[in-house]
Formats: C-alpha cells, sequence, structure tokens
C-alpha cells in the first residue's frame, strides 16, 4: 500500500470530518487479520468451558511392605484430600478423569524406598470418599466412582441423581463420538480452568501435536493437553483426554487418549452404571 499518496490525499481534503472518516478508513484498512487458530480457540472456549469441572475427594491411602532385613515396617495409613480437573461427557452427570488424580496408590505401588537397614517395596490402595463436582457457580455436587481403567489411567464418574444439589445442576457435556484424528505439528486447543485462587475460571491454550504413538496403543503428545482435561482440533471435534502415561522406574508424561478410544470405555462404565442402578 502507498501511504505516501494516501496521506497527500487526505492534507487537500477540506473537511475535518472528512479528515477523520479517511484516517479512520486507513486504519481499519491495515490493520492486522486475527489468527485464525486464536479465533478457534475462542469460538472452543465459549462452547466448552463448562464441559470442564474440577473434582474433589477424600483419599484413604494403606500400605503394605515386602522385603526388607528387619522386623515388618508398619506404615500408617493416611489421608489426603484430592482435587483434579474432569470432562463432562454425559447430561446425567458421568465425568472422565485421570485415575492417576484421584488414585494416589497408583504412583506408589512398586515403588523400592531404603527403610529399616533395607530395601522394601511399598505396596498401596486407596479408598476414594466424599466426591463431589464443582459445577461453574461453585455449587458441589455428590458424586462416585463408577469404573476405573488402570492401564488406561482413566477414572469414570457420575453425579449422585438422588442429591438435592442434582435438582438445579445442568451438565454440559463433550460428545466422545464427535472427533477426529490429527497430524504431527497440527494446531490444537485445550480447555482447561483454574484452581479456586483464581476462583476456577475457565482457561483456553493454543498448542501443537508433538508426538503421535501408534505401538501398542495409539497416545499423542501436545503441548497444550492437561491432564483430565479435552483437547480439539480447529475445526472444535475432540481430538482427545488427557491421562499419564507411565512406565517403570520412568517419570509420567502427559498425553492425549484418542476419544474414540476414550468412548469404548466409557461405553464399558455406562453399562457398569446401570448395572449398579446409579
Amino acid at each position: 500500500m502507498d501511504y505516501r499518496s494516501i496521506f497527500m490525499r487526505i492534507k487537500t481534503l477540506s473537511s475535518p470530518l472528512v479528515l477523520v472518516v479517511a484516517l479512520i478508513t486507513v486504519w481499519d484498512s491495515t490493520a492486522a487479520p486475527v489468527d485464525p487458530s486464536i479465533e478457534a480457540a475462542r469460538k472452543i472456549l465459549t462452547e466448552r468451558q463448562d464441559s470442564v469441572l474440577w473434582i474433589s475427594g477424600v483419599c484413604k491411602v494403606s500400605y503394605t511392605t515386602e522385603g526388607g532385613s528387619g522386623e515388618p515396617v508398619n506404615i500408617p495409613d493416611q489421608e489426603r484430600t484430592v482435587e483434579i480437573l474432569g470432562t463432562v461427557i454425559s447430561t446425567n452427570g458421568m465425568m472422565v478423569t485421570a485415575l492417576s488424580g484421584i488414585d494416589p496408590a497408583k504412583e506408589i505401588s512398586g515403588r523400592e524406598v531404603r527403610m529399616g537397614g533395607g530395601t522394601v517395596r511399598l505396596e498401596a490402595s486407596s479408598v476414594l470418599k466424599e466426591v463431589k463436582i464443582i459445577m461453574p457457580d461453585g455449587v458441589e455436587v455428590p458424586a462416585e466412582v463408577v469404573m476405573k481403567d488402570v492401564d488406561l489411567d482413566l477414572a469414570f464418574l457420575r453425579a449422585k441423581s438422588d442429591a438435592k444439589e442434582f435438582k438445579d445442576a445442568t451438565f454440559k457435556a463433550v460428545d466422545l463420538k464427535d472427533s477426529a484424528k490429527v497430524g504431527l505439528a497440527e494446531e490444537v486447543v485445550s480447555i482447561s480452568r483454574a484452581d479456586d485462587v483464581l476462583n476456577r475460571q475457565p482457561t483456553v491454550y493454543n498448542g501443537q501435536v508433538n508426538v503421535l504413538v501408534k505401538k501398542p496403543r495409539e497416545f499423542i503428545r501436545a503441548s497444550s493437553g492437561g491432564v483430565g482435561t479435552p483437547t480439539f482440533n480447529l475445526d472444535g471435534k475432540l481430538v482427545g483426554i488427557g491421562v499419564l502415561r507411565s512406565s517403570k522406574d520412568k517419570r509420567s508424561v502427559s498425553v492425549l487418549l484418542p476419544a474414540a478410544d476414550v468412548e469404548e470405555i466409557a461405553e464399558q462404565a455406562r453399562t457398569a452404571a446401570a448395572k449398579a442402578g446409579k
């Protein structure tokens, strides 16, 4: 654009009003367009923000030990408060999250530690109680775990329909079947929610697919993916749900479990909940 010629023409305009209009026109014509990925992120956040909610509970962890050279090591039970984000997958209050976020025993079992002059192997089990889903308005709806998949790090919970808080709760679900596959370097958008320090406000992250794992099971590594939360492509199609992938003696890594795989296990969870009358 020839700015010099434009401003020379503007100088010849006698009316101050015409001059202002001309300057605004030039400004609008040169303004940078909004990045499409930013527009997509804003749209997805607006549509999906209430599908990501905090889950809280109290977890009782019990320990047993194997090995060691002295007397049996007695570790007292511990209770800890847990909080993790989850994704609503049904309007009746069913949610999916990462099992590792509500079951500390998963990360403890199998560890070897030095105790009493020897090395002992820890095994742990946990019981989750006082589970609640924290709605966008702060109301806490009682819930319960209906199914776990240790290998995939998935846990499915459902709001208790007989709880008084359930009556006025509206659950906005993500459709696990409305999904898409992604390729390396593809841009994605992840939806999350801040903790109580920031009033649990909805948050959004733009990211990129960094790694695609095909065997022994498909996983996706994206720079924006968070544990328990959904990631979408720029068209708003669900890519996957964040879980932790771990192997023996290695640190855990956050990955996306493809939406189709989550849906397969979710169907089993729905069946289990129906049989249990939940």
